[in-house]
C-alpha cells in the first residue's frame, strides 16, 4: 500500500494516486495558467488576484514547486501571445516587470525559453521601427573573433549557430565498357575509364557552429571552418523558416546559406528594417 500523491493518503494496492485527485489536480492546473493568461492579457495586477491563486492551488494539491512552474509555462506563453500581436507594448512590459515581482522568479528562470530575451528583443526593433540605433544593455563574454567596425553597434549575439551552405555535388553518368585502343603513339585511352557526362544535384551541406553577430550594419560569423562578413547592403534576399534564415548576397558566383540555431523571428525583422534606415 502507498500513499497518494496529491492528498498523501492511502492509494490502495498497487496505486500511486486517487482518480478524484488526479482530476482535481489537473483541473487547478488549467485554472490557473486561465487565471494567470487573463491577468496577462488583461493588465490585472497579480496581487489582486493572490487569495484566488492561493486558493486553487491549495484546492488542487498543487504545491510550490508546480506552482513555479505553472508560472513560467504562463509566461512564456503569454510573451509569445504578445509579440503574435506585434511588437511588446508599454503597458505589457509593465504587466510583465508586475509578475516577475509578484512571482519572485529570477530573470535566468523566466530565460528559461528565452522569453526574457524576447522582451529586450522587441524593445531593440521598437527603437529600429522609430527609425533609431539603439544601444542593448546585453553582456558579452569573452572576446570576439571579429574587427568590429568602428562606426557599427553590435545589436545581438548569438552563439551555437549552424551554417549552411548550398552546394553544387557533380555525378558522372553513363559509365562505359570496352578495350583499350591506341589514341597516338605513346598515348592510350580507356574506354572502360570514360566516366560519361557531369549530372549536377543541389545539396545543403552543414559547414560548421559558431558564433554570430548583428551590429546595425552586418553579419558577421565565424567557426572553425569558415568566417563571414556581409553588410546588410549586399543581400538581395533573406527568407525566415521556424529554425533559421536564409540569405543570398550579391555576386555572380555567391550561393545561399543558411544561418541555423538562433531566433528567426528576431533575426529577420531586424535585418529587414535595419535595411531600411
Amino acid at each position: 500500500m502507498s500513499d497518494c500523491i496529491y492528498c498523501q493518503k492511502d492509494a490502495g494496492f498497487f496505486k500511486s494516486k486517487h482518480s478524484d485527485c488526479e482530476a482535481k489536480h489537473t483541473g487547478g492546473c488549467s485554472a490557473l495558467n486561465s487565471l494567470l493568461m487573463n491577468a496577462f492579457v488583461n493588465g490585472v495586477d497579480f496581487y489582486t488576484i493572490d487569495k484566488q491563486i492561493k486558493s486553487i492551488a491549495l484546492d488542487s494539491y498543487i504545491n510550490s514547486e508546480k506552482l513555479n512552474q505553472i508560472y513560467l509555462n504562463t509566461f512564456d506563453d503569454a510573451i509569445l501571445r504578445y509579440l503574435n500581436d506585434g511588437i511588446i507594448a508599454d503597458v505589457e512590459k509593465k504587466t510583465v516587470a508586475r509578475f516577475q515581482q509578484y512571482t519572485g522568479l529570477s530573470q535566468q528562470v523566466l530565460n528559461l525559453n528565452k522569453s526574457l530575451e524576447k522582451v529586450v528583443q522587441s524593445d531593440i526593433l521598437q527603437s529600429v521601427l522609430n527609425g533609431v540605433i539603439p544601444t542593448p544593455a546585453i553582456t558579452i563574454q569573452g572576446s570576439l573573433p571579429f574587427m568590429i567596425g568602428k562606426d557599427e553597434k553590435i545589436l545581438w549575439v548569438f552563439r551555437d549557430v549552424e551554417l549552411v551552405e548550398q552546394k553544387v555535388k557533380r555525378e558522372f553518368v553513363g559509365r562505359s565498357q570496352g578495350m583499350s585502343f591506341r589514341v597516338m603513339k605513346g598515348v592510350y585511352y580507356r574506354v572502360g575509364g570514360f566516366k560519361g557526362s557531369p549530372i549536377e544535384t543541389t545539396q545543403m551541406i552543414s559547414i560548421g557552429r559558431g558564433i554570430l553577430v548583428l551590429t546595425d550594419k552586418t553579419i558577421y560569423y565565424n567557426c572553425q571552418q569558415k568566417s563571414l562578413k556581409i553588410p546588410f547592403k549586399k543581400l538581395i534576399s533573406i527568407e525566415p523558416y521556424s529554425d533559421g534564415v536564409g540569405f543570398q548576397k550579391d555576386g555572380a558566383s555567391s550561393k545561399p546559406f543558411f544561418l541555423k540555431g538562433m531566433d528567426s523571428w528576431f533575426t529577420y525583422n531586424l535585418i529587414i528594417n535595419l535595411q531600411t534606415i
